[in-house]
């Protein structure tokens, strides 16, 4: 079955009387008769799943307006008007954005408090009855995980639809592409996987079709109208509803059953989606089932009909005392070394062993594989936002301006504990829990990361092993 979702909501709210630097979800309870205008507007040019208007209320994104308190409020109220407008015409997905901020190490947000904002969020979307939840124009492959893990957590049995947003080079603008996207969020459980944001129609075909290739649940792609171009210091998309309804059916034929648009797009863009796609059926698709590990910016396939992955162990204290001494003191430059000359001697995959008696070996992980130096960290973060900058000038439709990537890591990341043979990261446990049916819900008392979160998320800060097999 073909989805057709909604188009942009920010511009439509400024015509509507959002004034500049406003709260977009402020206008839920405020103004709730321009946002129920909007959605029965893309309704009646054929949307048959329509946002709520509530992309930014997270409390991390609502406290830049003094509103954190009322997140609750804001979300509920944004899903009554949905549903009200919506009736038995379309279903209503619960809006969820970025929060704005990198997610440790590659900026200050501890992986728990992004948890515990999306765990709120999307908890209060789920008690007003959405249909899905939708986490959409993500940049950091992290942050999309500590997002999804409080959608299964918060609003278990909800499916959850999980889009990043790529740069022209077809990465994340913190590195991760298209195939290694897939991969982590297939095996996290994500139901529907896809992209949104920052790209037009006929530049989102390739990463739609990578996308479809590396995973076997629905894709979605919600383009913008358009590239972007600055026109007397006003953003304007180009693409017009006749040539953005014409990209409709490549978009569909490259994979994708749920189709919508983003920045710039109208309900007449919509209208023209849903004409160009009403005789078309889904497509077919082909999805070779393999191991597959997958860090942030890079997958390995292992599989006996391919060339044997070489894997890196010599970062191993065990029986050598200089480096579990240094370990012990904290010193990463004999690890930093052995990673460097490990993967330039051909090793695909690194093994990293942090098992020295006497000391916390999860906080040494973590030092082991986040950015080797205060000065490298702060070098990285000016990288990142010199970079946002050409990236996401543009993109000021209700979305915040995203940072950009660090460059790529040489190979993925295999976490392991001396006191177990498998792999202490993600992927083990991923391929066991992937599945929403088997999670229990969480404690309506605690929204606290357990033990095992906590690993599965910050197993992945800069690389991590993961599969989908």
């Amino acid at each position: 079955m073909i989805h057709i979702f909604d188009g942009a909501m920010g511009t439509m709210l400024q015509a509507g009387g959002l004034k500049p630097g406003g709260c977009p979800e402020l206008m839920n309870v405020e103004s709730p008769d321009v946002v129920a205008g909007i959605h029965k507007a893309y309704i009646d040019a054929g949307s048959t799943i329509i946002e709520t208007n509530t992309f930014g209320a997270s409390r991390l994104k609502l406290d830049h307006y003094g509103l954190e308190d009322r997140t609750e409020e804001l979300n509920a109220a944004a899903v009554k008007i949905a549903k009200q407008a919506a009736g038995n015409r379309a279903k209503v997905a619960g809006s969820m954005g970025p929060t704005g901020r990198f997610v440790e190490p590659l900026g200050d947000l501890p992986f728990e408090e992004a948890y515990q904002a999306y765990f709120e969020q999307s908890g209060a979307l789920a008690r007003a009855g959405v249909d899905y939840l939708i986490l959409e124009t993500f940049i950091d492959i992290q942050e999309m995980r500590a997002a999804l893990l409080a959608c299964h957590d918060a609003a278990p049995g909800v499916p959850v639809i999980c889009q990043l947003s790529y740069s022209e080079d077809g990465r994340t603008v913190t590195g991760t592409d298209p195939q290694s996207a897939a991969i982590i969020l297939s095996a996290m459980g994500a139901d529907i996987i896809g992209v949104n944001c920052s790209l037009g129609p006929e530049e989102l075909v390739p990463i739609v079709k990578q996308l479809a290739e590396n995973c076997d649940v629905p894709i979605s792609v919600q383009p913008n109208a358009g590239m972007p171009t600055l026109v007397d210091g006003e953003t304007r998309f180009p693409m017009g509803p006749e040539d953005f309804g014409y990209w409709a059916p490549k978009l569909l034929e490259a994979g994708a059953t749920y189709l919508g648009g983003c920045c710039g797009t109208t309900p007449a863009h919509i209208k023209a989606l849903a004409e160009a796609v009403k005789d078309m059926s889904e497509p077919d698709r082909h999805y070779d089932r393999r191991l597959w590990l997958a860090s942030r910016s890079r997958s390995v396939c292992v599989d006996k009909d391919l060339p044997t992955v070489l894997i890196g162990e010599r970062i191993n204290p065990t029986g050598r005392k200089k480096l579990a001494a240094e370990v012990r003191e904290g010193s990463l430059l004999s690890i930093k070394k052995e990673a460097v000359n490990q993967v330039k001697a051909g090793a695909r995959l690194l093994d990293v062993n942090m098992g020295v008696g006497g000391i916390d070996e999860a906080a040494a992980m973590e030092r082991a594989k986040s950015p080797s130096s205060p000065m490298r960290r702060s070098s990285l973060t000016r990288a990142i936002r010199k970079r946002s900058k050409r990236a996401c000038a543009f993109i000021r439709d209700a979305h915040s301006s995203t940072p950009s990537r660090p460059k790529t890591t040489a190979s993925t990341i295999i976490c392991r504990s001396p006191k177990n043979t498998a792999p202490q990261s993600s992927a083990c446990r991923l391929q066991t829990t992937a599945s929403p049916k088997n999670r229990k819900p969480a404690s309506a008392r605690s929204a606290k990361l357990s033990t095992k979160q906590k690993k599965r998320g910050c197993a992945t800060a800069i690389s991590c092993l993961t599969h989908s097999s």
